[in-house]
């Protein structure tokens, strides 16, 4: 994608959200999710997150939007009620509220080199410059999400604003994209979701969310937070996510092979995207020891899979705490 092109994708078909509000939406929040949302002081402050089994497990990963005691998840579309129920199973006598927010509100991304800018001129209002930054006004949320080498902010608001925010943002200079553009940047990013279809397989730190800034290791417990702890200061974490290509399609689940361990597999695909005519790109969760390895995907004799290079430092990479 060119960097003078501000585009924007309504991403409805692709991710999910749920509004949780209330009195009691943190306290109950707090105690569930891998990261810190007393840390979210200003409204439209955002961050990344995941919500795990006991065992450490992720039902799924999200990046959660504040604006009060109201609460937004934006998550894979294909896990919205299935994670919404849990949370009411276990909110017992908590006042809040817990919503699947569709059809009444949507998500809109943004995105490109002055993307900000253009937002400023449609929304009437000056935008956040800082990641994980945002604003809140009425019934909209706007955050600027932490993606590597990207300008590109999320915008959550009700159909009705989102229909007009699309005018108002060709009538500027934008370019509507489909969301699969959006999915290739996001992988680009290296920026993942769960869905229905890895639900369960990896634990947060597979999915690089250390880096990412989606868990906070001294906020308390939480479901399989001893896991997730015991990953990171007993130095336990065998597989970490990286970007991967191939030359035919790829999808959520797809299993990955490497050379030495035959039929048993040392990977999966999280997410996939066309990247150009007969090429794929995909982010995957893979045993960091057999990435030196010819790599296949969906068999032990299956197509060539590559390696690329995210945009960040991967986690087995980054320097261990004293």
């Amino acid at each position: 994608m060119s960097s003078a092109v501000i585009q924007f994708s309504l991403l409805s078909s692709e991710l999910g959200l749920i509004h949780a509000y209330g009195a009691e939406a943190e306290k109950f929040l707090q105690g569930q999710f891998s990261n810190d949302l007393r840390s979210l002081t200003s409204a439209g402050q955002g961050q990344w997150s995941s919500y795990s089994t006991a065992k450490g497990r992720m039902i799924a990963n999200f990046y959660v939007q504040r604006a009060g005691d109201h609460i937004w998840l934006s998550l894979s579309s294909s896990l919205v009620e299935l994670v919404a129920e849990r949370l009411r199973k276990f909110r017992m006598m908590a006042k809040l509220d817990i919503e699947n927010a569709e059809p009444d509100y949507g998500i809109m991304a943004i995105y490109g080199a002055g993307a900000g800018d253009l937002l400023t001129k449609a929304l009437g209002c000056a935008t956040p410059e800082l990641e994980n930054g945002g604003v809140a006004q009425d019934d909209w949320v706007l955050t600027r999400l932490p993606w590597a080498n990207l300008e590109i902010f999320q915008l959550i608001a009700p159909r009705e604003k989102l229909a007009e925010l699309t005018h108002l943002l060709t009538q500027s200079g934008g370019h509507e994209a489909p969301v699969a553009q959006w999915r290739l940047a996001a992988i680009q990013a290296g920026v993942a979701y769960i869905s229905q279809d890895t639900t369960e397989k990896v634990i947060p730190q597979e999915l690089n969310l250390e880096v990412l800034g989606g868990i906070n290791f001294k906020k308390g417990c939480y479901p399989g937070q001893e896991i997730v702890a015991r990953s990171h200061y007993l130095g336990k974490l065998k597989n970490q996510m990286y970007g991967v290509s191939a030359h035919q399609p790829l999808q959520a689940g797809d299993e990955i092979f490497a050379e030495s361990m035959g039929e048993q597999s040392i990977g999966l695909v999280i997410n996939a995207a066309e990247s150009a005519s007969g090429h794929y790109a995909a982010l995957a969760v893979l045993r960091a020891a057999n990435t030196g390895e010819a790599l296949k995907v969906g068999a032990c004799n299956g197509a060539d899979l590559v390696l690329q290079k995210l945009p960040y430092t991967l986690p087995l990479d980054m320097p261990k705490e004293a």
